[in-house]
């Protein structure tokens, strides 16, 4: 996964809240005492409304595009159509800390240090409910039934849409750890209602409707601000005080950085239905980017890998259709496969797989060996008793890229190796061979250029799959 910076702006005052409108044509943000929105094609700046006299704290659209609200430090709560018009002000008692928009009958809650209020166009008036503590987040679940409310104590509580406690989750650490961000996974694949919590107890977790923890408490090293989902619940963004929004899987697993930033992240959303985010700081500034998720996958004869879910591998056999999952928990950044072997590379090791038989239909892998080390490729490449990992390199002053192109030849032999070359500019490629034994690295490029690798012994009826290259008794 890389991270391109589509555009940015910068805004006089923190961001503190971000919403899409549904068709994600437009972007409203929170910042100072206005709204700000946004062209999300390009960046352009459309309008800014002035509706309320303090801080504005929070903004959420309505799931039929319809609406959008926001809340302030002024107590007040205004309803905005999508013509960017405001038609309804109510007010609470204390500031508005968020807001948010029930998917199925569009009510909306609005939290405030000390209650929470329910509303709805049918409504002439607000349903409010006293709280023991500070609201900090709150989100509703896909069917509209179940609002949960983050707190300051450390508590979540999960409400019917009445109002009513149904559920209370007290987290470890209560008052040191405020629950600063929540949100359901929109998933409908997912069997139950899964809310991922957010704390300053530097962790992440998951629970159920019922209140039940699923695993364990993930470890962020930092304090979240902002938690939410991509559109089909498949990637989580994570960003707080270590000024970077991250993506991690529904599960947990980080993957990777989405984009660094100069101050905390207090906001950042997915554009719907797509591969854009969106990141808001401290500092006003708003980050756009695209997320570009590439395809890590390997082949032989009838057996193809591939990633899935950025952690797992799934193994095909192109003849029978027989599919296995290997699940690693982690980043998968790189597949070989070759015969019996497979080789996964992981952030900060390498995992070679084989099969349990010699079976030509045999879809069972167990680990084989680990090589528990940190490695910076671009290529895998899995043989019979080795596995090779080979870097690019630029050369300066007019000197072309160096790019590594190895190939295997077919047939059972005691040795392995490897037939190696490097494109450079237009020469033709130069073809040479180098056996292998143990392990081999090469740190400086002019150790590979021009070099190939032949991992064959000359024997009778060896024919190299390289042309013009013939190999050595």
């Amino acid at each position: 996964m890389r991270a391109v910076l589509t555009w940015r702006d910068k805004a006089e005052h923190c961001i503190n809240d971000i919403a899409f409108k549904p068709d994600g044509t437009q972007l409203i943000l929170a910042a100072g005492s206005r709204l700000l929105v946004y062209d999300t094609s390009d960046g352009t700046l459309l309008q800014p409304l002035k509706g309320h006299k303090d801080t504005v704290y929070c903004v959420a659209y309505a799931k039929d595009g319809k609406r959008f609200a926001s809340g302030s430090a002024d107590k007040s709560v205004i309803i905005w159509t999508s013509k960017l018009e405001g038609i309804l002000k109510y007010t609470h008692n204390d500031a508005i800390q968020c807001v948010s928009y029930n998917p199925i009958t569009h009510q909306l809650a609005s939290c405030s240090s000390s209650d929470f209020g329910l509303w709805s166009p049918e409504q002439k008036s607000v349903s409010k409910h006293k709280s023991s503590s500070k609201i900090i987040c709150c989100s509703w679940t896909n069917d509209g039934q179940y609002l949960a409310l983050g707190m300051f104590n450390g508590i979540i509580s999960i409400r019917n849409k009445n109002g009513e406690e149904k559920v209370k989750i007290e987290r470890p650490g209560g008052s040191l750890s405020p629950i600063w961000s929540i949100c359901w996974n929109p998933s409908r694949e997912e069997r139950n209602d899964i809310l991922a919590v957010a704390d300053w107890g530097q962790k992440v977790s998951f629970y159920q409707l019922s209140g039940k923890q699923i695993g364990k408490d993930r470890a962020l090293n930092f304090d979240p601000c902002c938690i939410s989902y991509f559109t089909k619940g498949e990637y989580i963004l994570l960003g707080g005080s270590d000024k970077q929004v991250s993506l991690f899987t529904k599960d947990g697993v980080r993957l990777g950085t989405v984009g660094e930033q100069n101050s905390w992240v207090w906001t950042c959303q997915a554009k719907p239905d797509s591969n854009y985010v969106v990141v808001g700081c401290q500092d006003g500034t708003i980050s756009f980017y695209q997320l570009i998720f590439s395809t890590v996958h390997g082949l032989y004869k009838d057996r193809y890998a591939y990633r899935d879910s950025m952690t797992d591998v799934i193994v095909q056999h192109l003849i029978t259709e027989q599919k296995v999952r290997i699940k690693c928990k982690e980043l998968v950044k790189k597949i070989a496969i070759y015969r019996n072997r497979l080789a996964i590379q992981l952030p900060e090791k390498i995992l070679i797989y084989e099969l349990y038989s010699e079976d030509l239909s045999d879809m069972h892998y167990r680990v084989k060996e680990k090589i528990i080390k940190k490695f910076e490729c671009n290529l895998l490449v899995v043989c019979a008793n080795h596995i090779i990992l080979c870097q690019s390199w630029v050369c300066f002053l007019g000197e072309t890229a160096a790019v590594p192109v190895l190939q295997r030849s077919e047939g059972a032999g005691v040795a392995d190796g490897v037939s190696h070359s490097l494109h450079q500019g237009d020469r033709w490629p130069s073809w040479k061979r180098r056996p292998l034994s143990g392990a081999e690295e090469w740190t400086d490029p002019e150790d590979l250029r021009g070099q190939s690798l032949c991992y064959r012994p000359a024997e009778a009826g060896h024919s190299c799959a390289l042309l013009g290259h013939e190999c050595l008794p």
